[in-house]
């Protein structure tokens, strides 16, 4: 009667571990989870900034291309 009451003890101390290492691992988990969603949020922000300073490039290529060209018809017709 007493060894099985020792081995009720031992698997219950099993499980009680076991529960433990599962309630740590779904922390890590969502952890992980938050650092991911960060980390998203960072890239398409980084997105967002990168396509706005191509757009920003854009803009003053076609606008030097139009001050060389109007200075190109400039000088024909003058």
């Amino acid at each position: 009667m007493e060894s099985l009451q020792e081995e009720i003890k031992a698997q219950l101390a099993e499980l009680e571990s076991f529960k433990m290492e599962y309630a740590n691992a779904r922390l890590e988990c969502n952890a992980a989870d938050e650092r991911a969603n960060i980390l998203a949020s960072e890239v398409i922000g980084l997105e967002e900034k990168a396509s706005e300073h191509l757009w920003l490039n854009l803009m003053v290529h076609q606008s030097h291309l139009i001050h060389s060209l109007s200075s190109l018809l400039l000088n024909k017709c003058s």
